[in-house]
């Protein structure tokens, strides 16, 4: 799940999605069956994807993000962040996908045409968070939904529709990527930094808000449309985006990103370490990191703070049990009740799997090596957390060390608690993508 400084709260979603039974003996693997080779692996990742296209509306291409549950999101919801991992992963459903964007249809809700275009709000051309897909006949069915509009979430599908356009030429999928490229721009403030959200919601509420996460995903997707388009104008964005990013979020001597800041009376007040998120690490922008003097006189010295980096987030989020990482937690307050999230826990895999790839090419062998073994590592108590659940293979949102769900944990205070879904999509699809080593936030890269 893609984060900001204050999550949404999700209502309590359980979610069951099925993978086949010729795979379930993998997904249902504990620490010594970690599947060990390409095909094994490429298999379980099929499987996980598999799960979440069962589900899809073939007419608007959108599958819940949890199933089971009786609340509303979980019923009815496909939040675009998923959908965005579900274009980069070369869903069969993209063409679909693509169309229910590219009509931005701002009017309400029905059947085969969801309401995804924030209209209400300054600027007007968000797209919402969670696109409700379904219970449009519940009476005053809008009172509880979720109305969020982020940048970080536009970015990534965003991301998604650029992908579909590199892989097919749809015109759509170029135009739908540039749209989201306009709305983040127009969230660019002064400083360069992206707000969150829109003025006009929960009133401003994400306005005054910056997120660390939300700026990476940015940069990751602008850079990625200026490679495509060779439009400076989406450089010269995320130019200034990693200048806010560096200048102000980065604590030198902690060697971490801060998770993000708020507007106040009198200016922006950054957040303390006690909020700190796992993510700001795992979605570093490495490849300017490496070319910025600022982390390190060379591109060693600055892979070794990017080294420091992760093993400043690990000291505040990784859960260990009896000296071993069991995965990745979102922040001190959620490592303290060992409160494991797959997705992020795959992301730092993917990290590693890049430090490697990086130190390979500095002719570093040791280093590359020890990096690749740490992606290895953590695969294995991942592959263990792939669960079965009324007999059906499940990869949860959220674990303790014994594999049994987390349910109702703060994640970074007493209002954001883990959601009651023992199967994510985000999980799925993130996990898929450590299993294949394709990590999607750094296609481009």
């Amino acid at each position: 799940m893609a984060a900001g400084p204050f999550p949404p709260r999700y209502a309590g979603c359980v979610a069951v999605l099925v993978i086949t039974a010729v795979i379930a003996g993998i997904a249902t693997a504990r620490a010594d069956q970690l599947p060990t080779t390409p095909a094994s692996r490429r298999a379980l990742a099929e499987a996980l994807l598999a799960a979440v296209e069962r589900h899809t509306d073939p007419g608007t291409g959108l599958a819940p993000s949890y199933l089971g549950d009786q609340g509303a999101i979980a019923r009815y919801g496909a939040q675009i962040y998923d959908t965005g991992l579900r274009l980069l992963a070369d869903s069969r459903h993209s063409p679909a996908i693509i169309a229910t964007f590219a009509a931005g249809h701002a009017g309400e809700g029905r059947p085969g045409r969801p309401q995804t275009l924030a209209a209400a709000f300054s600027p007007a051309s968000g797209i919402f968070s969670w696109v409700r897909v379904g219970g449009f006949a519940e009476p005053r069915w809008w009172n509880d939904w979720e109305w969020s509009v982020k940048a970080g979430e536009n970015a990534w599908l965003g991301l998604g529709a650029l992908h579909m356009f590199k892989r097919t030429g749809d015109p759509r999928a170029l135009e739908v990527a540039r749209e989201r490229a306009d709305f983040l721009m127009a969230l660019q403030d002064a400083d360069g930094g992206i707000r969150i959200g829109p003025r006009g919601l929960a009133e401003d509420f994400w306005w005054r808000r910056k997120s660390c996460e939300n700026n990476e995903s940015a940069i990751a997707f602008l850079d990625a449309l200026a490679g495509a388009t060779a439009d400076r104008r989406y450089r010269e964005a995320a130019d200034r985006v990693y200048g806010w990013l560096v200048a102000e979020m980065y604590d030198h001597d902690r060697h971490l990103f801060r998770r993000g800041e708020v507007e106040e009376e009198g200016g922006w007040r950054r957040d303390g370490i006690d909020v700190f998120a796992a993510d700001t690490v795992n979605w570093l922008p490495v490849d300017r990191i490496l070319l910025d003097p600022r982390f390190g006189k060379d591109r060693p010295a600055r892979l070794a703070e990017v080294e420091r980096m992760v093993e400043a987030m690990l000291g505040l989020c990784g859960v260990r049990q009896n000296g071993v990482l069991k995965g990745v937690s979102y922040s001190p307050r959620s490592q303290a009740g060992s409160v494991i999230s797959l997705e992020w826990s795959a992301q730092y895999a993917l990290l590693c799997l890049r430090l490697s790839r990086e130190f390979e090419r500095e002719g570093l062998p040791v280093r590359a090596a020890h990096w690749r073994d740490r992606y290895e590592d953590i695969l294995i108590p991942l592959a263990g957390f792939i669960a079965r659940q009324d007999g059906e293979a499940a990869a949860p949102h959220a674990v303790f060390p014994d594999g049994r769900v987390a349910v109702g944990a703060p994640m970074w205070d007493d209002i954001v608690l883990t959601p009651s879904a023992f199967l994510s999509a985000a999980s799925h699809l993130y996990l898929a993508f450590a299993l294949r080593e394709v990590d999607p936030l750094r296609m481009a890269d």
